[in-house]
């Protein structure tokens, strides 16, 4: 009965230092993948900014001319189109890059706690 009362809180010792080790095993997998999420997030954030503002200085130029010559367009000139689609692509950029803010921000938190 002694053997077996060894025995037993032999593999009760080994099954927890297992557990710990496993537990500390997906600690340092979480924070090695929070890491890389957050390098990935700020690399692709910088791209956006980029991109972002040379979309504001397109669409901003491409609206004032537009303005300067809004009596002789319309809808369908090339100049009002190209300007909707700056316009659009601005938008998607502020967007996305919104969202990688909001996403850095959730990751550093989630690394303080």
């Amino acid at each position: 009965m002694i053997l077996s009362l060894a025995v037993v809180a032999v593999i009760t010792a080994c099954g927890n230092h297992s557990r710990r080790d496993e537990i500390e095993a997906r600690r340092a997998a979480l924070t090695h993948k929070q890491d890389s999420a957050l390098a990935e997030a700020q690399q692709r954030l910088a791209e956006v900014d980029s991109a972002l503002e040379a979309v504001r200085r397109d669409h901003d130029a491409q609206h004032q001319w537009v303005m300067e010559h809004a009596t002789k367009l319309d809808g369908r000139s090339p100049e009002v189109v190209r300007l909707n689609q700056l316009r659009a692509r601005r938008d998607s950029l502020q967007a996305e890059w919104q969202t990688l803010g909001a996403k850095i921000k959730y990751i550093r938190m989630q690394k303080t706690k």
